[in-house]
């Protein structure tokens, strides 16, 4: 099912055009992060962890790196740094503006964060996630000379000597899991399930290590390449490595999204066109009491995929309904503080027949029939029937149903 909402979603196509921001954010996003590293005294040691996390690609990196430190030679003092400064933060908001609006579209999220939550949110993601490669590693390197100390010291047998190795060789994969997962928790426009997050964390972090792994072990390709570019093969090897890797980080991230709405995607997903218009007014009318008592009780806005959960439809067929909601101006789309639903009527004087009344006249209702005794008869009816029915028993409130 992953695989499925993989190329659903085109995550391929993706991949491909966050590799293209990936190169024209590289430097900028690099200066950023010396630069604070600068500030800390761990220049060096970032250096030494970046060669280390792009293994197979120094001679690219180390060329990133010198630009990144030219970048910042260049933007001190005065003006220069102001504009330098602002470059960076450019940057960055775009690379992770746009990682953002794929991951989105993966949980189904209609609507990016403003632009001041973007400036925030996305420095506060960036930095995270770099002190948490910077000490997870610097803790595997000290538990894993602990470890190594140990084993000499009280000279265990093999059999667990060999364990403690596996456990050992285990200990390089927890970085990528636990960025990973602060990724697919984080980066999109919603709450992630935690336990969903890292089943997609762990899963794909450990792809991207085995993928890594071989890539170091067995050099794919690269006598080839070396004889057709010559000084340039790494760059083909680096844009392989780092689309392979873009398309890791998007199936994790679809396995995330699968996992937290399994049964919403289990659900069978019939045609818009195929449901009787009784059922059409009564899915309408549902939602639209969910929408009400979520708002009645204070809490967040409902998205498609809590009111399929809900509901126990598919994604694609409440999507449509919500559509139809707001088109007739029953409920309104919000992006702040999360992004959702809410209704867009005082729902002390939301009724029944209101949400039914607006679902029929959604749509055209100029087309000419002729003016003739029938048509003036046949209208008279259909208002006759909607005044019984607000007059009727079965008129109510929503927020009271």
């Amino acid at each position: 099912m992953s695989f499925k909402e993989f190329v659903r979603d085109r995550c391929s196509l993706q991949a491909s055009a966050l590799t293209l921001y990936t190169l024209l954010s590289i430097v900028p996003v690099m200066a950023m992060a010396f630069g604070i590293a600068k500030g800390f005294g761990f220049q060096k040691y970032l250096e030494t962890r970046i060669l280390s996390l792009f293994a197979g690609q120094e001679q690219i990196i180390q060329n990133v790196l010198t630009f990144s430190v030219n970048l910042l030679e260049r933007t001190k003092g005065g003006l220069m740094a102001v504009l330098g400064i602002i470059f960076l933060m450019y940057a960055l908001i775009k690379m992770m503006g746009h990682m953002e609006d794929i991951f989105n579209r993966i949980w189904r999220v209609r609507g990016s964060r403003l632009l001041i939550r973007k400036i925030t949110d996305y420095i506060s993601i960036a930095m995270a996630a770099g002190l948490l490669v910077i000490f997870s590693g610097s803790a595997t390197i000290f538990v894993t000379g602990y470890l190594e100390k140990f084993m000499v010291i009280l000279d265990l047998p093999v059999s667990l000597g060999r364990l403690l190795s596996f456990g050992l060789n285990i200990i390089p994969f927890l970085t990528v899991w636990i960025v990973f997962t602060f990724f697919y928790m984080f980066i999109p426009n919603k709450n992630v399930n935690i336990r969903a997050a890292l089943a997609g964390g762990v899963i794909a972090g450990t792809i991207f290590q085995l993928a890594q792994i071989t890539y170091l072990k067995f050099q794919v390709g690269v006598s080839t390449y070396n004889a057709i570019y010559g000084s340039f093969a790494a760059i083909p090897l680096f844009l392989f490595w780092l689309n392979a890797s873009w398309t890791i980080v998007l199936f994790g991230a679809e396995i995330s999204f699968v996992w937290e709405h399994f049964d919403v995607l289990q659900t069978e997903d019939p045609e818009y066109e195929h449901i009787s218009v009784r059922m059409k007014k009564l899915i309408l009318l549902r939602i639209a009491v969910f929408c009400v008592k979520r708002f009645a009780q204070g809490r967040a806005p409902v998205t498609s995929l809590s009111v399929a959960d809900h509901l126990h439809l598919s994604v694609n067929i409440t999507s449509v309904f919500m559509k139809k909601l707001v088109h007739s101006r029953i409920l309104f789309k919000v992006s702040a503080p999360e992004p959702g639903f809410t209704p867009a009527r005082d729902i002390e004087c939301m009724t029944v027949m209101d949400v039914v009344t607006a679902f029929e006249n959604m749509g055209k209702d100029d087309l000419y029939l002729g003016d003739t005794l029938e048509l003036t008869a046949l209208e008279q009816s259909l208002e006759t029937f909607a005044a019984a029915a607000k007059q009727s028993s079965g008129e109510r409130l929503l927020k009271d149903i």
